[in-house]
């Protein structure tokens, strides 16, 4: 199963665990468990962003800003290998 949500993670453009699961027919939960532990083994990198407003809106006055930064995945070079084989 690893190998398969580590398939749908190089493969789609965006990150969706209720997507995956609904492909793979597990739950939103059992994605995102098999995800830590594809990250803990170091075939996927996980970059949350920058936490400040750099690129949103540039300098706004607002002190406590929410913005969330964005959670990205993406494939290592060892996941890759995994895939090819």
């Amino acid at each position: 199963m690893l190998k398969e949500i580590l398939k749908e993670l190089y493969t789609s453009k965006t990150y969706s665990k209720s997507s995956i699961g609904k492909s793979l027919n597990i739950s939103e939960n059992m994605v995102e468990d098999m995800v830590f532990q594809l990250i803990r083994m170091g075939y996927v990198e996980e970059d949350m962003g920058s936490p400040t407003c750099e690129s949103k809106c540039r300098g706004c006055t607002v002190s406590n800003c929410n913005v969330t930064p964005i959670r990205m995945l993406s494939v290592t070079e060892k996941g890759k290998k995994v895939l090819n084989k």
